[in-house]
């Protein structure tokens, strides 16, 4: 049976404040950050301050190992920074003052936003596969390990520990365990071969910042990886790639109004992936461009329906004003385990040309970089609102308990299996989402339409649109905060 170094933090307080490098509230915390809190924790246990040598070789055969399973206790993101003044660096630059006599003068404050994790539990684990030969570094790493004292800011007090436990006690750890993802997930720093002999560089060019010449700076830390983690309960994301629409002479982006439009700017896009597929030779171009059986007679039975590109306009949601408004946007997505067609799709669609009956409407450009708009489509959340109406597979008659039944039916075709509760109704729950009666359906698709509110017992993330009119534009939810 397989056994696992298990690496445990436990936090004195409910609060953690680790950011990533984007600012942005850390959790878990990444292998990275526990590596250096080891390699801290050595320097102090073995009085080493200036230059590692004791824990050296332990250390190095750690950094080598694949990236740990993670199991954590909860954690959610404040909601409400906080703003604090702190002391800034320079307060020694006083001390002539007082020597004067000067004491009305005081130490200049930065201010600092402060946005912690608030904790369900106090428990992180970091479960490092172990094989016969792997013991020899143990008591060095679990000796390193109980001497951490901080993991994050110098406020995230914790105590830890290090042993070896066996498979089925990995299993049986609380929390959430976390897994190296092959798509989609969170990123995480870990570290690889040469990050000890970086962050002892590092530690070198910190003792050596003052010198005859003035303040030398520290260059950060450079050898680490990223993984991407995602929890064992989460579903696959489905890969998918995002384009702006431009005016034909790519003077500016074009807009499309919402509830006109959502159909035409699906078969627009459509009929563009089409073009550039359909010389590619797929075997299975038919069902998984258009939707239709093999042999081009009717669409796809239920059994094959979910193999197969979703064409998704996105309307923009106005950050400042929390409204939802015009089409800017379109998002090809596809099913899990076809990021090579989605790959396909990315290279060849960027700008190229979107036509109707002959003329020219648009040209596609790819969506570059960080976009808060299609961060409210592909983001996490445990509440999603639908920006489009939902088509249900039936009519519900205006009977409730039929339209629960419908709605059930309706996730459960869409291959959400995350236990959820939910509320319809025949208006939008944002503001700017039109009515369902405003907006024009996809032809052939007659079910009664809602508006849709789910709210699910854990976060999931997207992107995601169910009912009939999932693969036309329909059905497309968006984080709802």
């Amino acid at each position: 049976m397989r056994e696992y170094l298990r690496v445990t933090i436990r936090f004195l307080q409910p609060l953690a404040h680790g950011r990533t490098d984007g600012n942005e509230p850390e959790w878990p915390p990444s292998p990275l950050r526990i590596f250096q809190a080891l390699v801290a924790a050595a320097a102090a246990r073995w009085n080493e301050r200036q230059m590692l040598e004791h824990a050296v070789p332990a250390l190095n055969w750690l950094q080598n190992q694949p990236s740990p399973e993670i199991v954590a206790c909860g954690g959610i993101a404040s909601a409400v920074p906080t703003q604090l003044y702190v002391p800034d660096n320079t307060a020694d630059l006083l001390v002539a003052s007082w020597r004067r006599g000067e004491t009305d003068h005081t130490p200049k404050r930065t201010d600092k936003v402060v946005l912690p994790t608030h904790l369900d539990g106090e428990a992180v684990h970091y479960l490092f596969s172990l094989h016969n030969s792997d013991s020899s570094h143990l008591d060095v790493l679990k000796s390193a390990a109980r001497s951490i004292t901080h993991v994050g800011w110098g406020i995230d007090m914790v105590v830890a520990d290090a042993d070896v436990i066996s498979e089925t006690e990995a299993h049986r750890l609380e929390g959430a365990h976390w897994r190296v993802a092959q798509s989609g997930g969170i990123a995480l720093r870990v570290p690889k071969s040469g990050t000890l002999d970086d962050l002892m560089r590092k530690h070198q060019d910190f003792l050596n910042r003052l010198t005859d010449e003035g303040f030398k700076p520290v260059p950060p830390l450079r050898e680490f990886d990223v993984r991407y983690y995602r929890r064992s309960t989460d579903p696959e994301p489905r890969p998918y790639c995002v384009f702006t629409i431009l005016k034909p002479d790519a003077s500016g982006n074009r807009a499309f109004n919402t509830p006109r439009r959502t159909r035409d700017v699906a078969a627009w896009i459509r009929h563009a992936v089409a073009d550039v597929c359909e010389s590619a030779g797929w075997p299975d171009f038919l069902p998984f461009v258009h939707g239709h059986r093999a042999d081009g007679v009717g669409p796809n039975n239920s059994e094959n329906s979910r193999h197969r590109f979703q064409y998704l306009p996105l309307p923009t949601i106005n950050s400042e004003l929390n409204r939802v408004e015009s089409i800017r946007r379109v998002m090809i997505a596809a099913p899990v385990g076809f990021e090579d067609r989605i790959n396909f799709i990315r290279r060849r669609l960027l700008g190229h040309s979107l036509k109707w009956e002959g003329k020219e409407i648009g040209i596609l450009n790819i969506q570059p970089g960080k976009d808060w708009v299609r961060d409210q489509y592909t983001g996490s959340s445990s509440i999603w609102t639908s920006v489009t109406p939902v088509i249900l597979d039936g009519f519900d008659d205006h009977i409730a308990a039929k339209t629960q039944k419908l709605i059930r039916k309706t996730l459960a075709n869409a291959g959400i299996t995350a236990e959820c509760d939910f509320e319809w109704q025949p208006f939008g729950f944002r503001q700017g989402v039109e009515p369902v009666r405003e907006f024009k359906r996809p032809e052939k698709l007659t079910g009664t339409m809602v508006h849709l509110r789910l709210h699910f017992k854990q976060e999931i993330r997207g992107p995601f649109a169910i009912g009939a009119g999932r693969y036309r534009g329909f059905g497309l939810m968006v984080v709802d905060d």
